[in-house]
């Protein structure tokens, strides 16, 4: 028998590091015009990790937090699932870490009950765990208690390389529960595409990621194509939406946040689901008037026609009308105020811009299905959408990235540099830890190599 219970996202916590390297900063110090980054790929700031920190401790920290403002107990919580591609390790995952962590402030033991997987594909991973962690929910199986999903990630590219620019950190804890106040998940709406790509990946012993940047741009749109497809099938199928005449499934999406490398990807990720969603209807022509009409994909594989001239150009020209200008302002915008001040934070980057629409403020959300596009490389999308509750902004009022983001310390190139290439011993970084779990030392016997200690500087 198939149960149906209302599950969803009750509650929303985040932890970025308090130092950022400034866009402009960067950009003179290697040459690049400014513009070129603030503006082309739409980044000003970025978080950059201190040398006490790294995706464990922020991943205790954002999880430590929604525990805290929700007034939460280890007996109330059934899971706490990681999301990640900053491993720290090839066997123990970044979940335990947390735990043992988290018991520093709940005692020893308090949380031996739970269940503590990781999940890994590159930055759609947390959406997976999420999918999964509802489920469980929704069957019952969780007797009455939550879960938390944490995406947790250091962006970091070679000094000098092409990828350099878009680095960051976060992580984002997701309180997962039956009756949730925040977004109610509609489990028909679901999409996937995959694909074996390698657009981007981080090798075993590698520090630094492995990317083609325009095949990965490829891959993305791709991707969230066919899932797109499969979300609109989905939806359609189940009955929850109905299409009128003349309409798109992207219609009935009232908020859309997708996963933001940088936010200029979001702009034609946006732009090409849409072009995709309203080919044929009748608006359609009106908007190749303006246009042109789309270019020929000839014998193009989907990838090499996505990144090819003619298309960009094309994609271009769609972003200018009148037409995307109104739906990118009401559905995406508010989604990338904060992403801008991060930089890429891999799986914590969706959800990231999903607090970031609802600390926008803008308009009343309630009632509303807001959708979310995430893509991990390698590669896979997914597309799903939840309902907004009525009762959202009660839980939304207490988000904080935004004022976390104003308190943050701007640090030098050479700094930055330094912290990039592990110069600075664990216990001294750039800012002394208060109220905060630390990298303490990693082990160097033989029956400890490698294992990382962690404790609470308060």
């Amino acid at each position: 028998m198939l149960v149906t219970k209302a599950v969803g996202i009750d509650d929303v916590a985040t932890y970025v590091p308090r130092l950022y390297l400034d866009a402009r900063d960067f950009a003179k110090e290697r040459g690049i015009a400014p513009e070129k980054i603030a503006k082309g790929i739409g980044i000003e700031k970025m978080s950059i990790p201190d040398a006490h920190e790294d995706a464990a401790t922020m991943a205790a920290m954002a999880t430590l937090k929604l525990m805290q403002k929700n007034d939460l107990q280890p007996k109330d919580i059934g899971f706490i699932h990681v999301a990640t591609e900053t491993g720290l390790d090839e066997a123990k995952p970044i979940s335990c870490y947390v735990q043992g962590m988290l018991e520093q402030i709940y005692g020893e033991g308090s949380f031996e009950h739970i269940g503590a997987p990781e999940t890994k594909f590159a930055c759609v991973g947390a959406t997976y765990a999420m999918i999964d962690r509802l489920a469980f929910i929704n069957s019952g199986w969780n007797k009455g208690r939550h879960a938390i999903v944490v995406a947790t990630d250091i962006a970091k590219y070679d000094l000098h390389s092409s990828g350099e620019s878009t680095q960051g950190a976060a992580a984002v804890a997701l309180l997962l529960k039956e009756n949730p106040r925040l977004m109610v998940y509609e489990p028909d709406s679901r999409g996937f595409g995959t694909r074996d790509d390698q657009d981007f990946f981080r090798p075993v012993g590698r520090t630094t990621a492995v990317v083609n940047g325009h095949h990965s741009i490829g891959c993305y749109l791709r991707d969230m194509r066919v899932a797109a497809d499969a979300f609109r099938m989905s939806m359609l199928s189940s009955g929850l939406v109905t299409l009128s005449a003349g309409e798109g499934i992207t219609d009935h999406v009232d908020r859309i946040a997708f996963h933001s490398p940088f936010p200029k990807m979001v702009e034609m990720a946006f732009a090409s689901f849409l072009i995709h969603d309203w080919r044929g209807l009748p608006r359609w022509r009106r908007i190749t008037r303006q246009t042109g009409p789309e270019p020929d994909r000839k014998s193009m594989a989907d990838v090499e026609f996505y990144v090819s001239e003619p298309y960009r150009e094309f994609r271009k020209r769609f972003t200018t009308t009148p037409e995307f200008k109104a739906e990118f302002e009401k559905k995406v915008k508010d989604s990338l105020e904060a992403l801008k001040l991060i930089g890429n934070s891999y799986t914590a980057s969706l959800w990231l811009c999903v607090d970031s629409s609802f600390e926008a403020k803008t308009n009343d959300l309630a009632g509303k299905r807001f959708a979310v596009g995430s893509y991990g490389s390698g590669s896979s999308a997914i597309v799903c959408s939840f309902i907004v509750q009525p009762d959202y902004r009660q839980v939304a009022d207490g988000f904080s990235l935004m004022q976390d983001l104003s308190r943050r310390r701007k640090i030098s190139v050479a700094e930055y540099e330094d912290l990039h290439e592990q110069r600075l011993d664990l216990h001294r970084g750039i800012e002394a830890p208060r109220n905060e779990f630390v990298l303490d030392r990693i082990g160097e016997k033989e029956t400890d190599f490698g294992y990382r200690y962690y404790r609470f500087v308060k």
